[in-house]
């Protein structure tokens, strides 16, 4: 039952996912249009690679670090408010990266644009990682952010050939101007006074002082959340510069970006659907072997066909595995500040793959980024599968 909303909140009423799932997706829209941003800064801004993936590198480590930051004062932020502060400071950021003047300008500005979308991430990750059921509501939420992007990355190609970059700019504008409406659904008061089970509230006091798992295997899962968005980060940003690689046309590269987004729909709603039906390692080892799959499709295949069911692999593994990673930050803490750590370590590690493939990559040669990819999920699998096996005990 939805109770009072100055007062205390279901954190499970419908109202309140949508809203969550609102800030989350506004937050980490940049991602969804990652190649194209690359691409259009490349293009249109006359930007190098090396440039282009430092811009959208510094922007995402501004958010993993506004989103590390938010560990301190999440449980006590009241939650409507600091959200529609932080979506209005979006709008006006992404407006004035329309008149940017050069380089170094764009970077403090997408900084910047970072760090309101850390902060905004919190909120919504928070308060999804403090339902009932986070693994199904994260699922849902991958699920539908894909969706949206899926439809969003359709229209792109004709963003850029008439307005180049400042329309991406634009659309990402429109986001938060969205999210902005659906931010009355949201709850008034923090996350700390949310309508909890006596069981999770018990939780929820015993980790404000320490989170009741063991150090070292802690450490190697906050590890694993790191390298495996690495991959993902990296591989996902330079998709559009394979396609090229492969004398592909932009179109046909956008429609398979496009459709693997709804393979990644596919991904978040499997995951939603088994839950923990079998258990949590079983599926991430499935995510990262369909996304292995998809980085030796591209390496030894090529044609619009191979390079669309190399994507779809890809997103879909990557959000089967997603809400397991995040879901599991949520069970060892319900205090929302390990979920939110977990989220800063996701956002920081896919920071990190578009810089370090930026670095690793011999232009025009791109196959450089498939090996950070392959190595990046394998070492997951080392670093996670271990700690869910001590979790089980």
């Amino acid at each position: 039952m939805y109770q009072d909303r100055n007062n205390r909140i279901d954190r499970d009423d419908w109202r309140t996912i949508i809203a969550s799932i609102l800030f989350s997706k506004t937050a980490v829209a940049p991602f969804a249009i990652a190649p194209f941003l690359i691409g259009g800064y490349i293009d249109h801004l006359g930007l190098s690679t090396a440039q282009a993936s430092q811009t959208l590198s510094v922007e995402i480590f501004a958010l993993a670090i506004s989103n590390a930051l938010a560990f301190f004062w999440i449980s006590r932020a009241a939650c409507r408010v600091w959200a529609q502060r932080l979506l209005f400071t979006l709008i006006a950021l992404n407006i004035s990266c329309i008149y940017t003047p050069g380089f170094e300008v764009l970077l403090v500005q997408r900084a910047l644009v970072g760090a309101a979308e850390g902060s905004l991430l919190a909120l919504g990750f928070g308060l999804l990682g403090n339902t009932r059921r986070p693994n199904r509501n994260f699922g849902l939420y991958f699920a539908v952010s894909l969706s949206v992007g899926a439809i969003n990355i359709q229209i792109l190609p004709l963003f850029l050939d008439t307005a180049g970059v400042t329309g991406l700019f634009i659309n990402l504008s429109l986001y938060a101007v969205i999210s902005l409406a659906g931010s009355v659904w949201a709850q008034k008061v923090s996350i700390s006074e949310v309508n909890l089970t006596e069981e999770d509230a018990k939780r929820a006091t015993t980790t404000s002082a320490g989170i009741n798992f063991p150090l070292l295997p802690l450490g190697f899962l906050l590890l694993a959340n790191y390298v495996y968005f690495i991959g993902q980060g990296g591989v996902w940003s330079f998709l559009e510069r394979l396609g090229l690689q492969q004398q592909l046309e932009l179109t046909g590269i956008a429609n398979a970006l496009a459709i693997s987004l709804f393979a990644g729909v596919a991904g978040g709603f499997t995951a939603s659907w088994l839950d923990l039906k079998l258990g949590r390692i079983i599926p991430l080892l499935l995510a990262i072997a369909f996304a292995v799959a998809s980085i030796f499709i591209l390496w030894w295949t090529q044609g619009v066909v191979a390079f669309t069911l190399a994507a779809c692999l890809f997103n879909y593994g990557n959000n089967l595995g997603h809400p397991y990673v995040l879901g599991f930050a949520a069970k060892i803490d319900k205090s929302a500040r390990l979920t939110v750590l977990s989220g800063a370590l996701h956002t920081g590690g896919q920071a990190t793959g578009p810089l370090v493939a930026g670095m690793l990559v011999v232009s025009p040669d791109f196959t450089n980024v498939l090996w950070l990819g392959l190595g990046a999920f394998l070492m997951t699998v080392v670093l996670f599968v271990p700690v869910a096996v001590l979790a089980r005990k």
